[in-house]
């Protein structure tokens, strides 16, 4: 710092400091958790409906399998009932 009123003074450099140059628009600690929950808040809820749509198709599919079944066993018992008519 040079102090005007003496003419001896001349101004210092000082050497800068190690990282990234501060920009005064740093977030607190709070308010850094308070982004991170709400941005995960968004993320479990959209794996949560993707997850809800995913067990509605497996219960259709596990439906449509019974169904499937069923008309096999009918198909098979008709094969017996016929191979045991002859």
């Amino acid at each position: 710092m040079v102090d005007p009123r003496d003419p001896g003074t001349i101004a210092m450099l000082f050497k800068r400091r190690r990282g990234r140059p501060s920009t005064g628009k740093a977030k607190t600690a709070a308010e850094r958790m308070r982004a991170y929950r709400a941005r995960h808040v968004t993320v479990r809820s959209d794996v949560l409906r993707s997850v809800i749509a995913q067990c509605q198709e497996i219960q259709q599919l596990l439906e449509s399998n019974q169904a499937l079944r069923d008309e096999l066993d009918a198909a098979y018992a008709e094969i017996t009932r016929l191979r045991s008519g002859q």
